[in-house]
């Protein structure tokens, strides 16, 4: 019998309403989750320490990686050196080689960033680590995270020029020496490689897959509650103290995310969604080019990259990477490190890299809201993608005119061409002020604006136990978030590695997930669903020959006040390597997935819905500007149909699927606006409205399974 409309409604107005009941109602902890953070001991707020404690570890490690990314691209050898344990190794696993102890690994590092302490103006080493799954020990002294590397390097002083790629997996274990989280074992699996001139392909003629430190059930639930209490550093706190740690766990997702959906307007030209973002006082620096003060300068300023909205024939593409957060002790104040992956395509048929450092400033405003008070851009390198980074330098300059900046930023300011480096945040293990090499000075400490008037934080009082529960509550809230980029991360690696078994397990018992025709709804049938629709996965007698990472980027998590339920918005950055031609770079979005907490454990509800490629390369000569050159417009509304969205090579794709869909595509709008190809702009949705003024994006869709009709 054929499925309407009418057959599904139910379902996705239970879901709505689930969610806008979850999203108003700020409660107490559910009694569920008082259960599984309950104390294990007499003393509640000792045991409220312990599991804050080990929440922060996951952060604390995160943070430790980005920081080793963030020296290595300015080529602080020193400072890297800090982040590893007395006894720590490097495995090079596929080669068989061992690095051990602080002086076999400052030659190595030494090595990789050209034999000198500080990368200067004509030097690029841009390490990405993507996509993390980090579990906490059950004892709390060790932890693992499994990350995606790749790497662009290159130098471009004109006497012997050189670019190239390198990439592939990471497992690392850390472990915590001193009251701090040092990296104690690297294991490096190198699965791709080549020169920016041919491209990069696969390192080794085989690639095994790569170990997994976590289990499905331990990656929905990363921070353990199992009795356990080594190496305390929040010992003895006091519960006002242990409440203002909670606050800013939660300070920084809300700011994490906020960060990322600047990104994705800045992606679509969305000028008036990114000045939302700012201040009313705020300030907009790109170092080189100018500052811009005030709303109106900085939505002015926005306009170098072009007027409002993607024209046809382009691509802003602005990935933020590598985040970190240091909340001011004053709860109102924040600073934020990162860096953003340029892929920018201003007609078509052009196209350039970009990577840039963000060191921004947040403030708190008195409506509980964080917004952006300072930005400020240092540009490293922009290159033409068709000529590479080591044969093009683009330096932007000031505009005149109508927008002419405000205040001058010199290239003394930008280290694209000046021996500067942008201010880093506090050395995560030793917390001094990294210090810089001989020659190089740094650039960005000081404010653009005044510091802002003192913001009243109210007093804490009132009964032990409700406001323990009240902790608890917020606490749950901030484990949610590092939960959630867990699975999402260990979605598309176990997507990579056709993992259905594990890939099913991390779905809610209800879990819908769209395949072919339409959605599969719950475990086995989402099972079923990958299983019929891949090939024979990668064995002892079908070697795998080939890598295709799905890493899910830029995460803006959205968890509801309870702890229990949360909305997921991720990047999709794909690419290939194989040994018969180069790769090349696809990407595109999963603007709207569900999850929930289920027996404790956070589960996909609703998971792995693609919004359309936004960057597609047919080749890694043409690479993603020139598809599609020859292409007529797309006609409005047409609907281009599903297929197989996530771009596996037929090689592996079994388009012969003839599971049916439990609920069929033909019954959503949700591509309402068109499936359209590059070079037609590709209209993007969005679950949630700016976050700041409340505007609603001319694509919105709070809940996928509640876009139905006409």
């Amino acid at each position: 019998m054929k499925a309407t409309i009418k057959d599904f409604m139910p379902l996705g107005i239970m879901l709505a309403g689930v969610l806008m009941l979850a999203g108003q109602l700020a409660v107490p902890a559910p009694a569920f989750a008082q259960r599984m953070s309950a104390p294990r001991q007499d003393d509640p707020v000792e045991m409220l320490a312990r599991d804050v404690e080990r929440a922060r570890s996951i952060r604390q490690v995160k943070d430790l990686q980005y920081s080793l990314t963030q020296y290595a691209q300015y080529g602080l050898i020193d400072e890297i050196m800090t982040l590893y344990s007395d006894s720590a190794v490097i495995e090079q696993v596929y080669e068989g080689r061992t690095i051990q102890g602080h002086d076999a690994i400052r030659r190595y590092w030494t090595e990789r960033l050209g034999g000198q302490n500080g990368l200067g103006p004509q030097q690029l080493f841009h390490q990405m680590f993507m996509s993390p799954t980090v579990t906490l020990n059950y004892d709390g002294r060790g932890a693992s995270g499994r990350w995606t590397e790749l790497t662009m390097r290159g130098r471009w002083n004109g006497r012997n020029p050189a670019a190239d790629w390198s990439g592939g997996m990471q497992v690392n274990d850390y472990v915590r020496e001193n009251g701090v989280w040092k990296i104690s074992r690297v294991r490096d699996y190198h699965q791709l490689e080549g020169s920016y001139y041919d491209g990069f392909f696969a390192a080794h003629p085989e690639l095994p897959l790569v170990p997994y430190h976590f289990s499905p059930l331990q990656v929905g639930r990363p921070v353990p509650t199992e009795p356990g209490d080594a190496d305390r550093t929040l010992r003895g706190l006091s519960l006002e103290q242990i409440e203002a740690q909670i606050d800013t766990m939660n300070a920084e997702d809300e700011i994490r995310s906020l960060q990322n959906m600047y990104g994705y307007y800045v992606d679509q030209k969305m000028w008036d969604d990114v000045t939302d973002l700012f201040a009313a006082d705020g300030a907009m620096e790109i170092a080189g080019v100018g500052i811009y003060v005030g709303s109106a300068s900085i939505r002015r300023g926005l306009e170098r990259d072009g007027l409002q909205g993607l024209q046809r024939g382009q691509i802003n593409d602005n990935i933020q990477l590598h985040t970190v957060v240091e909340v001011d002790p004053n709860g109102y104040e924040a600073r934020v490190r990162g860096t953003q992956l340029g892929m920018v395509t201003p007609e078509l048929g052009r196209a350039f890299w970009s990577v840039s450092t963000f060191v921004n400033r947040y403030v708190k405003g008195a409506d509980g809201k964080w917004r952006i008070r300072e930005m400020r851009l240092f540009p490293d390198v922009k290159a033409d993608y068709y000529q590479g980074w080591h044969l093009s330098q683009v330096v932007d300059t000031a505009p005149s005119g109508p927008l002419a900046p405000d205040r001058a930023s010199g290239a003394d300011q930008s280290p694209q061409v000046s021996a500067v480096m942008p201010v880093f945040l506090r050395n995560p293990v030793n917390g001094r002020d990294v210090g810089y090499p001989g020659g190089f000075s740094g650039v960005g400490a000081d404010r653009l604006l005044p510091a802002p008037a003192a913001l009243a934080i109210p007093a804490r009082d009132g009964a032990q136990a409700p406001r323990i529960a009240e902790a608890r509550r917020k606490l749950n809230v901030a484990k949610a978030y590092d939960a959630i980029e867990n699975l999402s991360g260990a979605f598309g690696d176990y997507l990579d590695d056709w993992l259905w078994d594990e890939f099913s397990a991390i779905m809610a018992e209800d879990g819908t997930r769209p395949q072919g025709s339409g959605f599969h709804v719950g475990r086995n049938n989402v099972y079923n669903a990958m299983t019929e629709s891949h090939r024979a996965p990668p064995s002892a007698t079908n070697p795998r020959d080939n890598v295709r990472p799905h890493k899910r980027i830029q995460p803006v998590i959205q968890v509801t006040p309870d702890g229990r339920r949360a909305t997921l918005r991720t990047r999709l950055f794909l690419y290939f390597a194989n040994d018969v031609r180069a790769g090349a770079f696809n990407g595109g979005m999963y603007p709207n997935e569900t999850l929930v907490l289920e027996d404790g454990v956070w589960k996909y509800e609703v998971g792995g819905v693609i919004d359309q490629t936004y960057i597609g390369s047919t080749s890694y000569e043409d690479g993603w500007a020139r598809r599609g050159l020859d292409l007529p417009a797309t006609p409005p509304h047409r609907d281009l149909g599903r297929g197989n969205d996530e771009g596996e090579e037929s090689r592996y794709y079994n388009s012969d699927i003839t599971r049916p869909a439990d609920i069929p595509w033909s019954l959503f709008s949700y591509r309402r606006g068109g499936n359209a190809r590059f070079p037609d702009v590709k209209p993007m949705w969005f679950a949630y409205r700016n976050p700041i003024s409340g505007r609603t994006p001319t694509y919105y869709c709070p809940h996928i399974l509640t876009c139905f009709g006409p």
